[in-house]
């Protein structure tokens, strides 16, 4: 075991590192450190946290656990994927812009490769009966890591009365087809007044900066273009890490544009619990399948730039607004939400993947070993799909 670093370092550095460069990281450095973190980063945000932590806490020693923890808090008031927005955080803080940039593309860059291939063989091998019955076996168990994922935002967030409101009313909103959009809104500015937060603010402050990605420019063709505000709506909008962006790309692209059939997008889902790196990278099979690699690099690109162009101005104000009143009150209602929004999801995907005893069972025992065993969802994906396999 590598031991923990002394307790008592000299000159310990600020809590929102400079911009400038990093005397002890070369940029080569910290790039192998996150392409490493995101090659065998399996078992979703909290898995690859540890594993972030291990690498640039532990073994390199570059920030510490303070310094660890700013981060989580910071990523925790950006939406996107929480780990990337953790990683953007501790670039900035060792090399400024470019070490952001570039522990964003180490961490993605091997779940993009992989969720590209996947994507690829998906498509020509898709209709093949032995695919037919391995993804038969998975889908099940995505439903069950939904409903588990459900369970355990729940718990975190649906404390009192007021929370099961708003959840139950995101429920009821996204499953009669509200866009994503209001649904978030709505439940924000819910938050806001139930919390009377409202009360408390002498005018509403000014830091809408997830409005500004809208403004983004794209190819010059109709479906990317599309394809680009999607996923950078979804990327501005979705609070609560990689499984809270599903229902909301299920919304998107299966239920309004129908980009995807409902068994598809369980597939993509799937593919994305059997790769490493953040449950969104599920906007990667998408974008592969309605535009090819443009496409998987254009959705990849958009559901991470607006945490990432955020991050900016947070870094700058995070000390004034992480207590205000608006925030606290916004986030209050957002997170109720998406509780309610991941259990439209469960059962909306249910529907499409559980057709008779076998499959019911596998989704009821693959929720029932994660919340005993909290065992990690891809040794469950692969067990599906060799249980589709056998009694396909």
């Amino acid at each position: 075991m590598i031991p923990d670093p002394p307790a008592h370092t000299p000159d310990p550095e600020p809590e929102v590192a400079p911009a400038h460069p990093h005397p002890r990281v070369s940029l080569r450095s910290l790039l192998l450190a996150f392409l490493k973190v995101g090659t065998i980063g399996f078992g979703g945000g909290m898995g690859m946290l540890a594993l972030l932590r291990e690498e640039v806490v532990r073994r390199r020693r570059w920030i510490d656990d303070g310094q660890l923890g700013v981060a989580v808090a910071m990523g925790q008031m950006l939406p996107g994927p929480f780990i990337t927005n953790y990683a953007q955080y501790i670039g900035y803080g060792l090399r400024g812009t470019r070490g952001m940039a570039l522990a964003v593309v180490g961490l993605m860059a091997p779940s993009f490769v992989l969720m590209c291939l996947l994507s690829w063989l998906y498509g020509r091998f898709g209709e093949v009966p032995v695919a037919a019955r391995l993804f038969a076996g998975v889908q099940p168990v995505v439903t069950g890591i939904l409903v588990w994922a459900t369970v355990g935002i729940g718990r975190v967030h649906l404390r009192n009365r007021r929370a099961f409101v708003i959840a139950a009313a995101a429920f009821v909103a996204l499953w009669f087809r509200v866009d994503v959009l209001l649904v978030v809104l709505g439940a924000g500015l819910l938050g806001i007044v139930l919390s009377g937060a409202w009360r408390r603010l002498p005018a509403a402050p000014a830091f809408l900066p997830w409005l500004l990605p809208a403004a983004v420019s794209a190819p010059a063709n109709a479906r990317a273009l599309e394809l680009a505000f999607v996923f950078l709506k979804i990327g501005a909008v979705v609070f609560g890490g990689g499984f809270a962006a599903i229902p909301f790309i299920q919304q998107e692209v299966v239920d309004i544009r129908g980009w995807l059939t409902a068994t598809e997008f369980l597939d993509g889902v799937a593919l994305g619990q059997m790769t490493p790196g953040p449950v969104a990278i599920t906007a990667t099979f998408v974008g592969y399948r309605v535009l090819g690699l443009p496409g998987a690099l254009l959705a990849t690109v958009a559901v991470l730039l607006p945490s990432y162009l955020m991050l900016f101005g947070l870094i700058h104000v995070y000390r004034r607004i992480r207590n205000h009143p608006l925030v606290k009150g916004f986030l209050a209602g957002v997170m109720p939400a998406v509780t309610g929004m991941l259990l439209t999801a469960a059962v909306y995907l249910g529907r499409a993947a559980i057709h008779g005893p076998a499959a019911a069972v596998v989704g009821l025992l693959s929720l029932a070993l994660l919340l005993r065993f909290r065992i990690e969802p891809v040794w469950l994906v692969l067990g599906g799909a060799l249980v589709g396999l056998v009694i396909g």
